[in-house]
This record gives C-alpha cells, structure tokens and sequence, in this order.
C-alpha cells in the first residue's frame, strides 16, 4: 500500500491546480484505510465567494457523498497546510481517524501551532502526524505569496481617472477604436464594428452620454500609461449597469481587470448600489470566463435591435455587492 508521502504528494498536485486558479494554494487527500481515495479537494474560497470552501471542508463533503454518509471512520485526511479551527471542527465531527498535513500555519493553525483542537477532550481524537513533505508545501504556500505580492505591488501603480474633459473624451474614443479593431473580429463583422464605434463610442457619443445619459467614464491608468477604460451607469432599481469596460492587448491577463473590478465595487458600496450588472456578447467566450471567474452570474439573455441592420446577442450578468464586505 503507498505511504504518507505517496498521498501527500497528491494532496500538493492539488495545492498547485489551487494556486493555478489564483486560490491559496492548500490541498486535501481522503484515503480509505484499504488506500481507495474517496474525498478530494483543494482551497475554493475566492473562487465561489464562501468561506467554506477550504480543502478539507471540500474533500469532507466528497468523501460523505462517497460513502453515503456523515462519518469518515477508517480514513486519514492528508492536507498541505495544518487546519484551522473550522476544519479541525469538521475533522473530530466527521469521525476522521488520522490527521497527517505537511506545513505548520502559525497563524491559524490548530494542531499546534495557536491551538491543539485535536488534543481537547472532544468525543472523538484524531491521530495527528504532521511534517510529511513539510518543505515541499512550504516553498509552494512561499511562492505563491510572494507572487501575490509582487502583483499587488504592481496593482498600487493603477489609476483610475474620471473623464471630464474633451481631451480625455478624445483619449477613449481612440482607445476604443484600437481595442475594438483588436478584439471583435473574430466576435462581429467589421462593419458592425465600426456601426457600433461611431454609434456609442465617437467622440460625439461618449460626450452625449456624459451630458445626458448619466454615463461616467474612467481611464485605467498604470505607471502614466494609458492602458483602457471603463463606463458606467446608475441605474434606477439601485444597480449599477457596467456598460464598458476595456483593457489593451498587452495588459490583459495580468490582474488589472481584476483591480478594476475591485474600484467598481468598492465605487458601487460608497454610493449604495446593490449590484453590478452588465451584458456580454454570447459568442465572447473570453470575457465571459473573466467574469464567471470574478464572481458575476448569469440573470438572463436577450437580443437588442440597435439599428443599422445589426443587434446583440447577449447574455445578462450581475454580481451582488456586499455593502459590509
């Protein structure tokens, strides 16, 4: 039968996929006593939007759903990083017979390092082994922070400039032609390209839309480099309609949408709107993953008529904003 480490190692390919999807990178490993795996999982938090969604918590409901029931007796839970106080909670009431992890969190750890949960006289004591592949899991949870703190220091360069001015309306409408002339081609014909251009995104347009529409506009600023832009809208029912929002070619994939997303809600909780909402061509499968990623979901669908023999075809996404998050 293979060892600790053999598990440990599957619990970290795990960790990795985690740290791939931009999640803390903790993975977790339910091993049946006869070696059948039947619980898996790896850090969900910002993912789903839950703080539930650790590994073990995860790789418990697997495992229940498994073996058809609330107790995982006979069974070792192999996690990356020693478990909190929640998970260590939901270890001792799902009856998990052995405890092995591999990095100590002196921060929140509760198999030692804060607290020793499982030493507490409890109705059920786990077995703990801790330090199976300690210095692998270490490196991974090291990386990945300093990663993270390498992109945060870059996101602190961002700007994000109100338009107010027919110079700055002039910068977007050339923004605008650039970036659409990059990214619709394989989307929209070229001719509705330009129709759209010229009908919501001219110099003229935009500047109507400020005046009269209630539109704001924001150029996205890094380092004193104009890298896109962003519109939007109040909408009456309390949302905020996101109508536009625009990154160049050589700056996308590299956070700063999220940054943006990140001003539009803390923009939307300042002035008291419950959520954001905006429309996405259904063929635009890109954007689509960036907003399911960023936690928007699907409302609706609908097909708008907007003249020139053309229409959109759009599904309809929101993302509720939690005003005391």
């Amino acid at each position: 039968m293979p060892d600790d480490e053999y598990y440990m190692n599957i619990a970290l390919g795990l960790a990795r996929e985690a740290a791939a999807d931009g999640e803390t990178p903790v993975g977790a490993v339910i091993v049946r006593n006869d070696g059948t795996i039947v619980g898996k999982g790896k850090n969900r938090r910002e993912t789903d939007r839950n703080a539930l969604c650790h590994a073990e918590l995860i790789a418990i409901d697997n495992a229940c759903r498994t073996l058809g029931g609330w107790r995982i007796r006979n069974c070792t839970l192999y996690v990356t990083l020693e478990p909190c106080p929640m998970c260590a909670g939901a270890i001792i009431n799902s009856r998990i017979e052995r405890v092995v992890f591999a990095a100590k969190d002196p921060k929140a750890g509760s198999a030692g390092s804060v607290a020793d949960i499982f030493g507490m006289e409890y109705n059920h004591r786990p077995e703990v082994v801790s330090g199976i592949l300690e210095k692998e899991s270490s490196l991974l949870l090291k990386d990945f922070f300093s990663e993270l703190r390498r992109k945060n220091q870059k996101m602190s360069g961002i700007k994000m400039v109100e338009v107010s001015t027919s110079e700055q309306v002039k910068t977007v409408a050339k923004m605008a032609d650039e970036i659409w002339h990059e990214w619709f081609p394989s989307i929209i014909s070229i001719g509705q390209i330009d129709y759209m251009l010229e009908k919501f995104q001219s110099e003229q347009a935009i500047s109507e839309q400020l005046a009269n529409d209630g539109y704001r506009y924001f150029i996205i600023m890094n380092g004193g480099e104009y890298i896109g832009y962003t519109a939007v809208r109040p909408e009456s029912d309390g949302r905020l309609f996101l109508s536009k929002i625009y990154i160049k070619k050589d700056f996308r994939g590299k956070g700063f949408g999220r940054a943006v997303f990140e001003f539009l809600k803390d923009f939307s909780r300042k002035n008291g709107y419950s959520a954001i909402w905006l429309t996405v061509n259904k063929h635009n499968d890109d954007s689509i993953a960036v907003y399911k990623k960023c936690g928007f979901r699907v409302i609706g669908e609908g097909v708008t008529d907007i003249g020139g023999g053309y229409v959109m075809d759009d599904y309809f996404f929101q993302l509720d904003v939690n005003k005391g998050e």
